[in-house]
């Protein structure tokens, strides 16, 4: 077994929302609202005006049109914000111009963001966001956690107080394994229960290796758990069998009526919990809670799934 990476611990308490006033984005700055409430966060309200380099036709109606959208767009922020400031949280609101993803990314840094909001959609067999290559890009790039509020997502805080837990999902991958502290971290914040879940493939499920195998996971999950370097109760760990990730993390977690799936992330693929290409994106968008996403740079080290068996 390899030797834990030292990591310190997690603070959340400059919170972004990135916004483009959509249904989508509506249900996020919720979330952002109740996630801030809970942790005693500052939320920051961002939005990029995707037009501001744009150059109107002679006639000049072009620039009366655009004036206007910036306008609608200055008078929206300034309304999340009043309601914002009723609810008792901390807000601030920025008007960026530009590329979307390159202006929340420089938010991020600028600002020192702890915790980064983004609403999604589900569209073309959920592989496509809100903010289309924007939000991979910030999922990809971005120094902290993202936290994404799918279209089938309920609000982060009502679903806390349901008691429903945090799910991390995991591969056992020796670098993302280290998002289990941001999973403990929300189940302290909010007293949720933490369930450690790894899913296998349909083909190791029944004949002679049934029952070792999900012994060996579970010993391996709860060794993650003690080996992160994060105080946390007993988790509960959980073995899945399916063919399709994304469907087991999904149903897993709509039966536990989680209130926060995590997942650890490599920056340079989005691969998470077993997940090539898109199946990140499937998990977000199908999802019945928020997705925290931890990205890490890829590094080749072995697996604890692999060390252990």
């Amino acid at each position: 077994m390899q030797t834990p990476l030292t990591v310190s611990a997690r603070s959340f308490k400059n919170v972004l929302l990135a916004t483009d006033f959509s249904a989508a984005s509506h249900a996020a700055f919720q979330t952002a609202l109740g996630v801030c409430t809970e942790l005693g966060a500052s939320l920051l309200i961002l939005h990029v005006f995707e037009y501001a380099n744009a150059v109107p036709p002679e006639t000049g109606g072009g620039l009366v049109e655009l004036d206007s959208i910036y306008e609608n767009a200055r008078n929206s922020l300034s309304g999340l914000s009043r309601i914002t400031q009723r609810a008792g949280v901390s807000c601030a609101t920025m008007m960026g111009g530009g590329i979307p993803s390159e202006g929340i990314l420089e938010t991020i840094t600028t600002k020192k963001i702890d915790l980064a909001i983004l609403g999604t959609n589900a569209l073309h067999g959920f592989e496509r966001l809100v903010f289309g290559a924007t939000a991979e890009a910030v999922l990809r790039k971005a120094n902290c956690p993202i936290l994404t509020v799918g279209p089938q997502a309920t609000d982060a805080a009502k679903a806390a107080r349901n008691g429903g837990p945090v799910v991390f999902a995991t591969d056992f991958n020796f670098i993302t394994t280290h998002a289990i502290r941001d999973a403990a971290f929300f189940c302290k914040a909010t007293g949720s229960p933490l369930h450690c879940l790894h899913v296998l493939p349909r083909t190791l499920e029944g004949g002679a290796r049934s029952y070792i195998i999900p012994q060996i996971m579970t010993e391996a999950l709860q060794r993650v758990a003690i080996e992160s370097g994060t105080t946390i109760d007993r988790p509960v760990c959980a073995i899945r069998y399916g063919s399709e990730i994304s469907n087991a993390v999904v149903e897993y977690a709509r039966q536990q009526k989680a209130n926060l799936i995590v997942l650890g992330v490599r920056q340079a693929s989005m691969a998470a919990s077993h997940i090539p290409g898109h199946i990140a994106y499937r998990i977000i968008t199908e999802a019945p809670c928020p997705v925290l996403t931890v990205a890490f740079a890829s590094q080749p080290h072995a697996t604890l799934a692999a060390a252990c068996l």
